[in-house]
């Protein structure tokens, strides 16, 4: 089955990072489908009082340059996943006019195409988080997200595995398959499934969470060889998930963002803890499934 990525890309290279991490991590490339997707600005508005032959061809002159910077974008990414190993025939674009902003219509175009993951940038990732301290766009963002994110920021290219953090929650488990799934046959990535106690919770759960995380990564076909586990005790989950994932320089850290409390486990990856590691991880990617 092919593994279908949104790759959000701009005219900044800083969005290559996303592009970057997607050729340097799979290694088995045949089955990988991408479609690069840019939204296109509105040229400004003409008000029929301004209406004129210089401001129409002003405003017309102002489209084409809006297109043309978009179609550069589009080659230069290509041209990025062509030399990293993908083939032409891999790689589909797609410019629309900006309906909303550029995340709104990210999501739109997330949900719409049911890709099975959404690769963002280090640009993308810097508006991402404007939309996220919006309590108003936080709202929408909690309603419309049903897709992993990809979130790349400064990321280390020669790294290797995915860190999977558990906990009860759904969002968790849904992670667990997500991460299996782009892994088939990826047998050069290990997984090591992380479950961070705080001192005071009891460890009577933690071989549940950790067999239902395994028998999800080999529903998949992962192989068991590749996985291991790791407990550890500590009331700093985000320092925690840091430390680990650069003593075991991985190249995606990979959570469930759950928003709704349903107990001690639950509360692992709560919106906050989420938010922390979108902000301070660097060297891996981050992947987060709601």
């Amino acid at each position: 089955m092919n593994k279908h990525l949104l790759v959000t890309i701009s005219e900044d290279p800083t969005a290559h990072f996303g592009l970057r991490f997607v050729c340097a991590f799979f290694k088995h490339k045949d089955d990988v489908r991408l479609t690069l997707f840019n939204t296109a600005p509105q040229p400004p508005a003409v008000w029929a009082e301004e209406a004129n032959y210089e401001t129409l061809r002003k405003s017309e002159e102002d489209a084409q340059a809006i297109i043309r910077s978009g179609q550069r974008a589009m080659e230069a990414a290509r041209t990025i996943f062509v030399q990293g190993g993908f083939s032409p025939e891999q790689v589909d674009d797609k410019i629309v006019s900006r309906n909303f902003s550029r995340i709104q219509d990210i999501v739109k175009e997330g949900e719409s195409g049911l890709y099975d993951a959404v690769v963002f940038g280090r640009r993308g990732l810097l508006r991402l988080e404007n939309f996220l301290d919006k309590s108003a766009s936080e709202e929408i963002l909690h309603e419309t997200f049903a897709f992993p994110l990809w979130l790349c920021r400064d990321v280390e290219y020669d790294r290797k595995g995915v860190l999977l953090c558990v906990d009860d929650s759904e969002p968790s488990r849904r992670m667990a398959d997500h991460v299996g799934f782009i892994l088939q046959g990826e047998s050069g990535h290990e997984v090591t499934i992380l479950r961070v106690l705080r001192k005071t919770e009891s460890r009577q759960n933690t071989e549940g969470l950790f067999s239902e995380a395994i028998e999800a990564l080999k529903e998949n076909g992962f192989p068991a060889r590749l996985i291991k586990t790791r407990l550890v005790q500590s009331d700093n989950v985000v320092q925690t998930i840091l430390l680990e994932a650069d003593r075991g320089r991985y190249a995606a850290v990979a959570v469930g963002r759950s928003d709704r409390h349903r107990g001690v486990l639950s509360q692992m990856f709560t919106g906050s803890v989420t938010m922390a590691l979108f902000r301070k991880l660097r060297g891996a990617a981050l992947w987060v499934s709601r």
